[in-house]
């Protein structure tokens, strides 16, 4: 199954081988207790995620966790050999962070790369600016890109919603290239955008600017350029002076970590049987629409953010969660985030796929159910596909509660 909301639709070619309201801090989330006893989410992640690898899942229920437990490796350990070739020229993670190297299990403190995740906050960056009075969503894109394709006939409400008609500029080898820009990013030394902008602007928009719905990271590229220009600071430290500092999300970063972190996770790949390591894709490339690395704690304050008026006002909230035109299968695009409803339960969400990784964000706001799923193997199982579930075991054991509460009471 197509990944709804990943980085893989067109990086695989290369691999076949993302002064309004400053928000107050919320109230710390209680520590855990893992529970040692199978459960119904054991259950679960047991017959979807095989052969050890990495899984961290967290369900919260009105901001209490419920149920939070890591299963197989985060990191394999050596000796290490890896699929595919190295097309990205980066240095790897556990070189970069001088990891330790080990059979390490994952926790609720592990850092995952999140993929396309990050997209929810690049929005969030988006309408933080607009609260601040420096642009709006309304704003046409050719006020910040007066030579692409269309800029003139959308609004960053079209790269916001992927109604804008750009190719994917994520994609190397085959139609669109951008092999070439990335070259160039490579050679300013990882800060300089306009290549990919350049490039971007020699290909033909797919359809009419707003007249249908077509993923593409290439919208949420332009959206993460906007933030920097307009705020005046790399995207990355803009989402940590207003976002991740705010919320105490000490462990989410644009890129990766600091230098000290052991806590992380290494992306692998299931190829035919033997477990490798995938190459680290470019994450300073990839701000944006998919550059972000975080935890299930971490995400989960996020969601928790975005469930009531604080870090974002509530009219922001409204234009975060108001859905697109051009409903799919699976949901319709909003600001970040996909609304769709799950058995009559609305169902706000969002997946990543990144080299190594798959995750999922899903928020049941009439439950007060938050389900994250974090994994570090490219071949697993998309972790939406188990949401369903997951939530069914997330009801009835609230539905048990409930039960047990009024039984003791009466």
């Amino acid at each position: 199954m197509k990944r709804k909301g990943s980085l893989l639709a067109a990086a695989t070619v290369a691999l076949s081988a993302c002064g309004g309201g400053a928000g107050n801090a919320p109230a710390p989330i209680p520590a855990i207790t893992v529970s040692p006893s199978t459960s119904a989410y054991d259950a679960t992640i047991d017959k979807t995620y095989t052969d050890n690898w990495g899984v961290e899942l967290a369900v919260y229920k009105n901001g209490q966790p419920d149920y939070v437990n890591g299963y197989g490796l985060r990191d394999r350990g050596l000796p290490d050999s890896f699929y595919g070739p190295g097309i990205w020229d980066i240095p790897q993670p556990d070189a970069v962070l001088n990891l330790p190297r080990g059979k390490f299990s994952p926790d609720a403190g592990t850092i995952f790369e999140i993929g396309s995740i990050s997209k929810e906050f690049t929005a969030g960056a988006i309408l933080l600016l607009q609260q601040d009075g420096k642009l709006s969503v309304n704003d046409s894109v050719a006020k910040y890109f007066p030579g692409l394709p269309g800029a003139s006939q959308m609004t960053l409400v079209n790269l916001l919603q992927h109604s804008s008609g750009y190719v994917d500029y994520n994609n190397f080898f085959a139609y669109p290239d951008f092999s070439a820009a990335y070259n160039a990013f490579m050679q300013s030394g990882q800060t300089d955008y306009q290549p990919i902008v350049d490039r971007l602007a020699t290909f033909p928009l797919q359809f009419a600017p707003g007249s249908q719905y077509s993923y593409s990271n290439s919208n949420y590229l332009l959206l993460g350029i906007i933030v920097a220009r307009v705020s005046g600071e790399p995207l990355g430290d803009f989402l940590e002076q207003r976002i991740f500092a705010p919320l105490a999300m000490t462990d989410t970063h644009q890129g990766y970590p600091p230098q000290g972190t052991v806590d992380f996770a290494l992306g692998y790949f299931d190829n035919n049987g033997t477990e490798q390591r995938t190459y680290q894709w470019n994450l300073t490339w990839l701000a944006g629409p998919g550059g972000i690395t975080s935890t299930v704690t971490d995400l989960e304050k996020w969601d928790r953010a975005v469930r009531s008026p604080g870090l974002f006002t509530p009219t922001s909230l409204a234009q975060m969660f108001a859905p697109g035109p051009y409903p799919q299968s699976y949901g319709t695009y909003a600001f970040g985030w996909f609304i769709a409803t799950l058995d009559g339960h609305p169902y706000i969400w969002h997946d990543g796929a990144i080299g190594g990784f798959v995750s999922m964000n899903a928020t049941f706001p009439k439950d007060g159910i938050d389900i994250i799923v974090l994994v570090n193997n490219a071949s697993a199982e998309d972790p939406y596909d188990i949401i369903p579930s997951l939530l069914q075991t997330a009801l009835t054991a609230q539905s048990r509660q409930s039960f047990d509460k009024l039984r003791m009471t009466s």
